[in-house]
């Protein structure tokens, strides 16, 4: 059963830490269905690689300039600018100024979970767990296929 949810400042969560990225879950699973809130904050040349899952996906940029890309296209969103992803679009982002900062939304509660199951988790080193937490939780990332070694 929903209920009404409300974080004072002093009660706000910590910040998980998703390669780099650091993401405050604000509203999560049964809390808030049917959507999770999250801020987003990173450093020049951080965010994911291209990637999809079945939830929709929301932006507003606060602070910085966001590098967003859906389906190939992208756009370059500044404070105050919002971008809406539906589920299944492949997308990416990439903070272009020295530091970016987003309020986003999520349709899904396992993005939420997602985000908590990454926490601390480093690229190369843990590269094959994140795969695995990634398949978990419906997150299909589109990386380069390494060539054969010969």
């Amino acid at each position: 059963m929903r209920t009404v949810h409300v974080i004072e400042p002093e009660q706000t969560p910590g910040p998980v830490n998703v390669v780099g990225e650091a993401i405050t879950i604000l509203a999560g699973g049964d809390l808030s269905k049917p959507f999770e809130m999250h801020i987003q904050e990173g450093v020049q040349g951080g965010g994911p690689p291209p990637h999809f899952h079945p939830w929709d996906e929301a932006f507003y940029v606060i602070d910085g300039q966001v590098e967003v890309t859906v389906e190939g296209k992208s756009t370059t969103v500044s404070s105050g600018g919002y971008v809406h992803i539906p589920g299944g679009a492949i997308h990416a982002y990439k903070n272009i100024s020295a530091t970016a900062k987003m309020i986003g939304v999520v349709s899904d509660p396992r993005g939420g979970q997602f985000f908590a199951a990454m926490d601390r988790l480093k690229v190369p080193e843990d590269l094959s767990r994140i795969v695995e937490v990634a398949e978990r939780y419906g997150v299909t990332f589109l990386v380069p296929k390494t060539p054969p070694t010969l």
